[in-house]
C-alpha cells in the first residue's frame, strides 16, 4: 500500500490508499446514500460527481490525478468539454413539420450513419429517471439513447490489471458518444426544435437525470449483475449518451434478450472482481430488487488505479462476436423452461 496506491491483500480484500482513506469520510456509508435497503421507491440522489455526494472530495481527486497523469486523456476531456459549451448549434427558426413516424426514420438513419453511433434507442422522459430535488425536462418530453462499443482487444489489458488503455478507452469512449450525440441534436436543431446532448465524462449542472433506466426502456439492452448494461450486440463495454428534445417522437419498447437469466448463474464479474464489490444476490434499492454494486468496495479501488472496468470486460458477452448468439441461446432457454412450466 502506498500514498496513492492501494494493495490487494487477499481474495476479494482490498486495503485503500493513503488518500483515499484520508479523503474518503468516515461514517458515510454510500451504499446507504444510494438507497440500498429501502423499500420505498424514491428518486436517485445526486450522480457520483454531484456536489452533494459525501464522496466528492475522493471524486475530485480522482479525476485530478487521472487527467494530469495521462496527457491524451486531458486532451479528451478538453475536447468533451469544449463541445459540451460551443458544440449546440443554434435551433432554426423555421419548424420542419412532420409527423413522430417520419421524424424516428430520419433520426435513426441520420445517427446510425454516424461513426461513433453502433446503436439508438428512444423513451419518454420519466420522474424515475431524475435526480432527486430536480424538476428540470418536463418541456422536453423524448429522451434519445445513443450506445458506442469500446474497443475490446485494447480494453481487455485491463484482465492483466493494466488500467492504462482502460482508462482511455472508457474516457474516450465517453467523448465518442458525447460526440455523437451533439451531432444527433444538431439535426434536430437544424429541424427547429429543442435538443441538447449530455455526455458522462465531465460534470455539468444541467445534467440532471439517469443513463441507464432511459437505456433500458428504450430498448438497448438490461441491466447485469456487474451494474452496467448487456446489450445483444456489444455486450458490456460500451459507453453511451444522451439527448434531450422537444421534437415529436415514438418509443422505442424495453427488449427481453436474456441478460437477466445468465447473470442468475454467472459468476464470472463476481469472482473476477478485486475487491470483491460484486454480489450473486440482488438487493433492494429504493424499492426495486436489482443487481448492485457495492460502491464502497468498488469506487476506492477504481479511483486508486484511475480505471478498472474487469467486469466489463471479463463479461462473456463483451468478447467480440458472442453477444447475439449467446442472447439467442438464452431466449431459446426461456422459451423451453416457459414450455415446460405451463405442459
Amino acid at each position: 500500500m502506498g500514498i496513492f496506491s492501494g494493495k490487494i491483500v487477499g481474495y476479494h480484500q482490498y486495503k485503500r490508499s493513503l488518500v483515499a482513506q484520508l479523503l474518503i469520510p468516515s461514517g458515510v456509508n454510500p451504499n446507504d446514500y444510494n438507497g440500498v435497503g429501502v423499500s420505498e421507491w424514491s428518486q436517485a440522489k445526486s450522480h457520483y460527481h454531484g456536489e452533494k455526494h459525501p464522496w466528492l472530495r475522493f471524486t475530485l481527486f480522482f479525476a485530478l490525478k487521472a487527467l494530469f497523469g495521462t496527457p491524451k486523456l486531458f486532451k479528451i476531456a478538453q475536447s468533451h468539454r469544449r463541445r459540451e459549451k460551443e458544440g449546440h448549434v443554434p435551433i432554426a427558426d423555421l419548424k420542419l413539420e412532420a409527423s413522430a413516424e417520419e421524424n424516428v426514420s430520419g433520426l435513426k438513419k441520420y445517427a446510425l450513419q454516424h461513426p461513433e453511433v453502433d446503436v439508438i434507442g428512444i423513451t419518454r422522459m420519466k420522474d424515475e429517471y431524475r435526480y432527486q430535488g430536480i424538476n428540470e425536462g418536463n418541456q422536453y418530453p423524448w429522451i434519445i439513447v445513443v450506445a458506442r462499443a469500446m474497443d475490446y482487444e485494447i480494453f481487455s489489458e485491463n484482465l492483466k490489471h493494466n488500467f492504462d488503455t482502460a482508462v482511455t478507452q472508457v474516457m474516450g469512449g465517453y467523448e465518442r458518444s458525447q460526440a455523437a450525440a451533439v451531432d444527433v441534436a444538431n439535426w434536430i436543431r437544424q429541424r427547429g426544435y429543442y435538443a441538447r446532448a449530455f455526455g458522462g465524462l465531465t460534470k455539468t449542472d444541467t445534467e440532471f437525470h439517469l443513463t441507464i433506466p432511459p437505456a433500458i426502456d428504450a430498448g438497448l439492452g438490461q441491466l447485469a449483475k456487474n451494474g452496467s448494461m448487456i446489450n445483444d450486440e456489444m455486450g458490456s463495454a460500451f459507453r453511451m449518451a444522451t439527448i434531450l428534445t422537444s421534437m415529436p417522437l415514438i418509443a422505442d419498447e424495453p427488449r427481453e434478450i436474456g441478460v437477466d437469466e445468465f447473470c442468475k448463474s454467472c459468476k464470472k464479474c463476481t469472482e473476477d472482481c478485486p475487491p470483491g464489490a460484486i454480489s450473486d444476490e440482488k438487493v433492494m434499492v429504493r424499492g426495486t430488487m436489482k443487481w448492485y454494486v457495492d460502491f464502497e468496495k468498488c469506487v476506492p479501488f477504481l479511483g486508486d488505479n484511475n480505471a478498472c472496468g474487469i467486469c466489463l470486460t471479463t463479461c462473456p458477452w463483451s468478447r467480440p462476436g458472442i453477444a447475439p448468439s449467446l442472447s439467442q441461446k438464452m431466449l431459446k432457454k426461456m422459451a423451453r423452461s416457459g414450455d415446460a412450466a405451463t405442459s
